[in-house]
């Protein structure tokens, strides 16, 4: 009889906490928070005209179709990163050619450029020689409360007549 007991009584605090968590309310989505934009693995990145990565740095900046020094993204403007994680010593000159996006990153909280929380999207790029190395990062400068994601509009809007980005669908 008191196994009986026993087992009801913890049957009742079973259903009492599946109830209380039931209740719970859940956090629902920010309706602000843009979804990252669909670039997926085999869109091509063609490049239009040579660029040149200066010695010491490691990525050249794009901002409203014009190359800019990091120092002077505007906030709350798509802007575009192309280059390798690490500077080199000597300029880089890079003509124009295709890349193919080998794969997608996207980080929520990442590090902007200058230092502030962003979300980024990191399109890792392949050469037609099939050579890594390469990536393009894109994202919206300035503070946010959630994720901003950039649309390829915007991407594109960020590249101008340097890059042109054809998506595969």
């Amino acid at each position: 009889m008191r196994s009986i007991g026993r087992s009801i009584g913890q049957a009742i605090i079973l259903l009492g906490v599946v109830a209380l968590v039931a209740c719970q309310p859940r956090p629902r989505p920010d309706p602000l928070a843009d979804a990252p934009q669909d670039v997926p693995t085999g869109s091509t990145f063609t490049l239009n005209q040579t660029i040149v990565i200066p010695a010491g740095a490691s990525a050249v900046y794009f901002q409203d179709a014009q190359l800019v020094a990091q120092s002077g993204l505007r906030q709350h403007y798509a802007f575009c990163r192309f280059g390798t994680d690490d500077p080199a010593g000597t300029p880089r000159e890079i003509k124009p050619q295709p890349f193919t996006v080998g794969g997608v990153d996207y980080e929520e909280q990442a590090s902007g450029p200058v230092g502030e929380a962003i979300s980024l999207t990191r399109m890792n790029l392949l050469t037609s020689q099939k050579v890594q190395g390469y990536n393009m990062t894109c994202g919206l400068p300035g503070p946010a409360e959630s994720a901003r994601f950039v649309t390829v509009s915007q991407i594109n809007g960020a590249v101008g007549g340097y890059f042109t980005l054809k998506r595969l669908f």
